[in-house]
């Protein structure tokens, strides 16, 4: 049985990101680095403190 909800979120702060179309995550000495499907990067601040995979989610601080 698989369980699919969606797309994962990335939540920094109060603000909330889907990960619907990024391919990559790449941990940066800055923050978090993401690249979607057409090679397009983002960095979003923050440290990875925790990845809940059942709830789909990746929380930084």
């Amino acid at each position: 049985m698989c369980l699919d909800y969606g797309p994962f979120k990335l939540i920094s702060d109060d603000k909330e990101t889907s990960l619907e179309n990024v391919a990559s995550l790449l941990v940066q000495p800055t923050g978090i680095k993401l690249i979607d499907n057409f090679g397009k990067t983002e960095l979003v601040a923050g440290q990875i403190t925790e990845i809940d995979l059942l709830n789909q989610r990746i929380i930084l601080t």
